[in-house]
This record gives C-alpha cells, structure tokens and sequence, in this order.
C-alpha cells in the first residue's frame, strides 16, 4: 500500500467540488483529473437522468424528482478509492401556456360540505386537452350558507393562471338518476370449455404447465420474511418482486388469480391444491403480522406498513413505489380464490384486510386522499375501488363500499363526468383498472355517476386511442386522441392496458349487451393479448407489443406488471365467448368452445383458417333464443343454415341475429361475408394496417423502414393469396407472406406500412 498514493488521491476528493447537489437541472461538468493529478472516472445509479458523462434529463413536470448516487472512481499509482456523491434531480417547471379553461360548475346544498374539483380541463396553445390541478384559494372542501350564485378563485397548481369555479348553492340537491339495469349475466367459468385445436387452447395449455411447475413457497417468500415467518429455504423472488424491490408482492397476487381462473377454466384438481396452501400460509402470515406489534389488524403484504406511512406524506417513486397498487394485486387474488375456488378462508383474509383499508383512508381528508392519488406512480392504486367494492358485495358492510368510493380520482373522473377526452399525459394502465372500478361501485350502489363516467372512457379509449391490434398507449401514457400513426415504437401497447380494456368492456357489457363490446373485444382478444404469450411454455409475456417497422417481440420474465397479469390472461378466454340473459344465449366470440345451458350443450367449432366459417350444435331439448354477433369484419352477405336449410334471419338494433327455436339436437351452420381490409392510422392516413377478417396481418420482414406495398383497396382479394389450410397469406405483388399477429414469436414483423 502506497500511502503516498492513497494521500494524492484523498487532498483530490476533498479539493473536487461539483456544484450544488441538491437541486439539479444542469448538465454536471465531471472531471477526468484531480487537482493533484489523480484520474477519475465516473458512474451513475441511473442513467435515465443522470449519465456517466454528467449529462442530466430532468423529469417531466409532475414527475417528481429523483435521488441518483453518481460515484467517483479515483486513482493514483497503485491506489485507487471511491467517493459517492447523492445528486437530485429535479422535475422541469410547468411551462404550460392556456388558451382556454373549461368552466367549472359545482352545485352545493346551502349549509353542507361540498369538494370542489381539484382540477381543471385546460386547453393548451400546443391545442392539447389535460387535466390539471388546482389550488383553491379557501381549500378543496367549502360550505356556503346563502342561497344563490358564488364564484370561488384559485390557480392552475404551479402557476398563477387564475381559475374560477361557479358555485350554485341551492336549497336541497335533487338526486333523480336513471338505472342502468343489468340486462345479461356470465356463466359460471367452469360451465365455458376451450375445445382442442385451437391457439386459444394451446395458450391455456401452455400457462396451465407454468403453473403446475411454480415453486408456492417461492411465491410467498417475501410474505413469510416481512411477517416474521421461515421462508422455508424457498428461493427468492426476481425482478419486480426482489426482496428489496418496493413493489414486491404484487406477483403473488396475480398467481393467486391465475391459479382460481386456471382451476375454474381446466378442473385441474393439482392447480386448486396448490391455491389452498397458498391461502393457507397467507393467513398464517396475516396472523404473524397482527402479532408483531408494529402493524395494524388485519394488515397483509410483502412488507410493513412503511410505504403507506410514506404515501401519506406524500413521498415520491421511486422512494416508495405504488404500495396500494400492489394491496390491489393480493385483494383481487384472495376474492378471486374465494370466488372461483370456494376456499373460506380467502374470504376471511380480504375481509380483514377490507377493514384495515378502511380504518387507514376514512381518517385522512380529501385533500390529502385527492393528492395522494394523484402522486406520480406512489399513489398509483391499480383497482382498489373494484376489489372494495366487490367485497362490499359479500361482506355488505358500509365501510367496505365507503372505503372503495375514498378512491375517487378527480384528475381522471372530472373530465368523464364533464365528456371531455383530456385523458393525454396520463399514464394508461395506471388509469383503466380505476374505471373497472367505477363499474364495481356502481354495480353495488347504482350511483348514475360512476356508469356514466366508465362508459364515457371506454368510447374515447376505443374510438380514439387504439391500435390496429386493440392495443393502447405508448411508452404506457395516453396520448392525445388519434395520434396513433405518429406513434409507431417499440413501446407501444402495454399488455397489462389490454388486459384491463378487456375487463371493463365485459362490464359494460353486461347492462348493454351490444355487438361494438365484443367487436372491441374480439380484436384486443385475439391480436394483442393472444399474441402476448411466448410460444414455450416459459410464462414469459410481452410488456410492449413492438409496432414500428421490423420490430421483434420480447418476451418478459421479471415479474413487471405485464408478467403478472400474463399469467392470468390465458385462463379468461372463456369469460366473453357466451352470455346469457332472459330465455336466451348470446354467442359473442368464434372459437372452438362449448358451454351449457338449462341441460342444453351448446357447442361451436371454429376452423382457425376459415375464421368465417362457424358452426354451432345444440345438444338437447330447450326452448330460448340464440344470438350470434354479426361481427365488424363481415362485408357483404352473411348465410345462415339451419340443419342444412338456409334461413333468413335479420340483424337487429344491437348487431345480433337471433334465432328463436324450440330446440332439439339442431345444427347452426353460419358463414360470414370475409374479406381483406386495409385500415389507416387517423393521422398519418399513408401508414395503414391489414386485416383479414378478424386477423390483424403482420408482414414477416427484416427491414427496418416503413414497407412501401403495390396492394390497393380495389386489388387486395386478387394480390393476396392464403396458403391452402393454413392461417399464411402470401402477397403477390411485392412477395410478402403475411400471417396472423397472434401466430408470430421472436421473428421481425410490419404491422404498419405505407402503399406505393
């Protein structure tokens, strides 16, 4: 050891200085030499801000700022030692310029507490609609005790552009809503079965063999570490779940699911064992908990209580990451392992746990909850208002459905309510399982409010948000409304978004049983979350479905949110197939399946390379209706055959035909008009997208620029050729084979290409 060294080194780290740390939004000028002639090199904990070269990329506004440690790597001689430095990186400063604010109208009973919106629908100069905060002069939550009109003033939060919000106090509030009643009900999942032979089935079939294969105790390692339990020498979680990763636990709420879905979908009686012990070591860690003397009653995760200590102060990501999000993760596997599986003891946990949710929130007020949910990914809370909500529906306790309204998010909902699409800027999957949600709440307490305000999402998301595939968002965020062409990347289409769009549209369905869900439906279903799933049986799932020109699938096994909700996903093809409502079945997706009905076996049989092409059994006596969705792709005519007699059945309002029959051992044969569609992007209408009937195309190409294609509108059934018995289509004009997205794995594919 050369002293003389390590002393060049030690006067050079204590000569450097490098600015204010504290407070940064500069590039940082890093030397390569010390005072004294030491060499110095640098690293950075994250490079997304912070570079190695000092160059730093400040958050946008609402971001938060971050904490990065850049360390200094001295030398001299033989010597060498290392000095770390905390760097805080701050967010960019609102820079927004208004053209216009929407007005704010509140009515108020004279005398009661109303909470005002705490935000604003702002226009931009950039022509952008959000939603933005506000700061009220007098609070969020007032009282006006005269009758009449009142203006109240604050300011667009971080600024000093004023806002006025008009204030109608009145005598009494009257409450007159129109229900929405629920027209059509699901099937129980194990009266739904996937029929072999299809990729559907091999889907299920796959992720079935992931599961049998999942280590449980693994699974509750973090669990059993946080309650004070034996982790059992089981291995640790990885990824997302590392035992010091903060969003640890949300995977395991998510095998809860898949393991109650799997076992309601396949029967497997392994799969149901394997969901008992892990109930049963989950109440044991509940137990644990209550006993440590450092965590509420009824308290369950992965850790302590910490993190929601943390959020109530509100502290930023990634100093605490989302811990309501993954309390969502746990109560949705534990209702779902109630609700599928019959294990009681699910019950009892969530139900516990309902009551520390309650007991945590009712004491905080709205403006503490109001910027809590509004935290940038801390305060993300997945869909804690559905899981509130659908234990309200068994507990029936009051508090369990209070407790699911103390999520109500004003910087999501205040727009719906108003009809106005001002979801861009907002991160997409933090946002849609909120709206399921909604639907929760309104299924439990029929407030008009929240029906309208899901329904209203759901049309702009589909009508103006989506991809070819049925995807939607880029880099996660929701952009403004049709910007779909100028976004084309490899971070478009979260899995998790479609995942959670497939829900809410099945809700909404059920109180208006129309053929546009399941035409949405259909699409995502078979484009983007069939092709979500490596073609092995690894469990690994897409995060991003890869759009721009020659992208590449890449398949994720580190427990992010898209791998866990990958895991439930191949277990819910059966939730949409068939409904049923009063004296009728309603047939709303084609593929190979059977379900039954009073005693009656309703069977379908879909060959995958003539999508078309339907057939339906009916196995038994009955006397209903069956509806068939007449689905967005057919062009032109549709045949229906009745026991090989051709039928002539209308479509109705709803976009079903229906056959109204006493039934007995009969044979539905129908063909559908197919043809092949181009469809283009709303902004870019020289960049389009190819469909074959419900199939979104992938052209199977290398290259890495935008394909220029000779097909046509008026020339696409003469250039495009399918393979004889095979889902491949070869263009003969530029020597293409095309296929179906959902049959690509780990080749390059265009989703997205320009005609000649």
């Amino acid at each position: 050891m050369s002293k003389q060294d390590l002393s060049v080194i030690e006067q050079d780290i204590e000569a450097l200085y490098l600015g204010n740390l504290k407070t940064v939004e500069f590039d940082l000028d890093l030397p390569t030499s010390g005072a004294n002639g030491s060499s110095i090199t640098w690293s950075s904990s994250d490079e997304r801000y912070l570079e190695s070269n000092g160059k730093v990329h400040v958050l946008a506004y609402g971001k938060g700022k971050r904490d990065v440690i850049l360390t200094g790597h001295f030398s001299y001689g033989e010597e060498s030692l290392e000095k770390e430095y905390l760097v805080t990186v701050l967010e960019e400063a609102n820079k927004i310029k208004v053209e216009k604010i929407y007005p704010i109208d509140v009515d108020a009973q004279c005398g009661k507490m109303v909470n005002l919106p705490t935000v604003a629908i702002v226009v931009t100069d950039e022509h952008k609609t959000i939603s933005h905060s506000v700061k009220w002069d007098d609070g969020d939550t007032q009282c006006f005790d005269k009758l009449g009109d009142v203006e109240v003033h604050g300011v667009l939060l971080d600024t000093k552009i004023d806002v006025v919000a008009n204030i109608h106090v009145v005598e009494k509030i009257e409450n007159k809503q129109e229900i929405q009643e629920r027209v059509v009900e699901d099937f129980n999942k194990k009266d739904v079965d996937l029929l072999d032979g299809s990729a559907f089935k091999e889907a299920q079939d796959r992720m079935l063999e992931v599961l049998l294969a999942q280590d449980d105790d693994q699974m509750l390692y973090n669990f059993r570490a946080a309650s004070g339990l034996d982790t059992k020498d089981a291995p640790q979680m990885i990824g997302w779940d590392t035992p010091d990763s903060k969003l640890r636990g949300h995977t395991t709420g998510h095998y809860l699911s898949a393991l109650a879905l799997c076992y309601a979908a396949t029967g497997n009686e392994k799969i149901k064992e394997k969901a008992v012990y892990m109930i049963e070591e989950l109440a044991k860690c509940q137990e644990a908990f209550g006993k440590l003397g450092t965590c509420h009653k009824g308290f369950l995760s992965a850790y302590d209580e910490t993190q929601f200590d943390l959020l109530e102060k509100f502290t930023p990501y990634p100093e605490i990451w989302a811990p309501y999000y993954t309390l969502h993760k746990i109560m949705a596997g534990l209702l779902d392992c109630f609700e599928y599986v019959g294990i009681k003891e699910a019950y009892n946990i969530v139900d516990q746990l309902g009551d520390w949710v309650y007991a945590r929130l009712s004491r905080l007020d709205n403006k503490t909850l109001k910027k809590m949910w509004g935290t940038y990914i801390a305060g993300e809370f997945g869909g804690m208002n559905e899981s509130m909500a659908k234990l309200y529906q068994l507990s029936k306790k009051p508090e369990h459905l209070a407790a699911a309204k103390l999520f109500d998010n004003d910087r999501l909902f205040y727009p719906m309510i108003r009809k106005i699409d001002a979801i861009g800027g907002m991160h997409a999957n933090q946002h849609i399982p909120q709206v399921i949600g909604v639907m929760k709440i309104y299924e439990a307490g029929n407030d008009r409010k929240y029906y309208e305000i899901a329904k209203y999402f759901w049309n702009i998301v589909t009508k103006a948000h989506i991809y070819a595939i049925g995807g939607t968002g880029e880099t996660e965020m929701f952009h403004q409304p049709n910007r779909i062409g100028a976004l084309l990347s490899d971070n478009t289409a979260e899995s998790c978004a479609s995942y959670n769009m497939l829900k809410l549209t099945k809700e909404l369905f059920l109180y208006e049983p129309k053929a546009s869900y399941m035409d949405y439906y259909e699409r995502a279903m078979q484009n983007h979350i069939l092709s979500s799933l490596e073609k092995r049986p690894t469990g690994a799932s897409t995060y991003f479905m890869p759009l721009r020109p020659g992208g590449r699938k890449s398949f994720d096994v580190e427990n992010s949110c898209c791998h866990g909700t990958g895991l439930e996903n191949h277990f819910r093809y059966g939730d949409a197939i068939y409904h049923y409502g009063k004296d009728c079945v309603y047939v709303n997706l084609f593929l190979s399946s059977k379900v039954t009905y009073q005693g009656v076996e309703i069977i379908q049989h879909v060959d995958e390379t003539k999508p078309q092409d339907v057939h339906i059994e009916v196995n038994g006596k009955g006397d209903f209706a069956l509806k068939i969705r007449v689905p967005y792709w057919c062009h032109g005519e549709y045949q229906v055959n009745m026991n090989d007699k051709i039928e002539t059945v209308s479509m109705d309002k709803d976009g079903y035909i229906q056959i109204q029959k006493q039934w007995n051992n009969d044979h539905v044969h129908i063909v559908f008009g197919i043809s092949y569609e181009l469809e283009q992007t709303p902004d870019r209408p020289e960049i389009m997208s190819l469909r074959y009937g419900p199939y979104v195309l992938a052209a199977l190409s290398d290259e890495q620029d935008y394909l220029n294609l000779a097909l046509k509108k008026d020339n696409l059934s003469s250039v495009m050729k399918q393979k004889d018995h095979t889902c491949e289509f070869y263009d003969e004009a530029d020597g293409l084979t095309f296929v179906p997205i959902h049959t690509t794995d780990k080749q390059a594919y265009h989703v997205y290409f320009k005609l000649a």
